[in-house]
């Protein structure tokens, strides 16, 4: 028992320390270094702006081939309402991811312009 006792004391001991001498090694950062981090935030955020636009781009092709294959008249009337409640899905998967875009943009404005 005096032997876990001690050895808990001493395991929070060693992490008291460690946690300290992390938060001077943060605090003496130098700024290229938070330049550095600060461009390659901002890369990551265009890298995500520019892959919601392609995404948003794949969907709005995919709601125009059913939208097309809907108006040409060949589907039946089942295959027609899986048709429109596809349509209807990607419709609002391309909302959530506009509104997504909006915010990364945002964010880029706010931080990286």
């Amino acid at each position: 028992m005096v032997k876990r006792g001690f050895t808990v004391v001493l395991v929070a001991g060693l992490l008291a320390a460690l946690s300290a001498s992390g938060t001077g090694v943060a605090a003496d950062r130098p700024a290229s270094v938070e330049a550095r981090d600060l461009r390659a935030f901002c890369e990551r955020l265009a890298e995500t702006a520019q892959a919601l636009r392609a995404r948003i781009g794949e969907i709005q092709a995919t709601q125009e081939r059913i939208r097309a294959k809907i108006a040409s008249g060949e589907l039946r009337p089942r295959q027609e309402a899986r048709a429109k409640h596809a349509l209807r899905s990607l419709e609002a998967l391309q909302q959530e991811l506009e509104e997504k875009l909006a915010r990364v943009v945002a964010l880029y404005e706010e931080k990286c312009i």
